[in-house]
């Protein structure tokens, strides 16, 4: 469980209605309290599982302006959730599979993120000692989502990342 109160909160407006300049405010206070949990275990020699939820509220005082300060306040989502899942395939061979849960964002301006799923998938393969191929598909299944309001991200993501240890 935790609790913040933050005094003094800075709130910046960068996208004000005439595009021409920039502003910032300071709410009162602002507080964040939630919960978060987690898991890590392993089922068999060459299999484990891990996860974490997390619980978040905000309350926050708004100053007193035409436009309430809050219509700016980051969209942070009440739920979210990981799974994942890490099987040895060989020696040197590491299959990784993950899913992420976000839920919705809004606010009082009525700016609204939806909640979505998505899934990654990764081999990772070591040569010796010193050399680490990891191969991935991040949203794995194409989920069309925004992590900010107004920004889609990218149907899937290959990667390859090679680690090379020299000492």
């Amino acid at each position: 469980m935790y609790y913040s109160d933050v005094t003094d909160y800075l709130v910046f407006d960068t996208a004000p209605l005439n595009y021409l300049s920039n502003y910032a405010y300071s709410l009162d206070s602002v507080q964040y309290y939630g919960i978060e949990a987690e898991f890590d275990m392993q089922v068999f020699d060459n299999i484990g599982f891990f996860g974490n939820y997390s619980y978040l509220e905000t309350e926050h005082s708004d100053p007193e302006y035409s436009m309430p300060v809050s219509f700016w306040l980051n969209l942070a989502p009440k739920h979210k959730f990981n799974l994942g899942v890490r099987w040895r395939l060989f020696q040197e061979t590491l299959l990784t599979a993950d899913l992420r849960y976000v839920g919705k964002r809004e606010n009082e301006a009525g700016y609204n993120i939806d909640g979505y799923i998505t899934t990654d998938l990764g081999l990772r393969q070591t040569f010796s000692d010193r050399v680490e191929i990891f191969t991935y598909v991040n949203n794995t299944f194409g989920e069309n989502y925004e992590e900010i309001y107004g920004f889609p991200m990218p149907d899937q993501v290959f990667g390859i990342e090679v680690k090379v240890s020299l000492f």
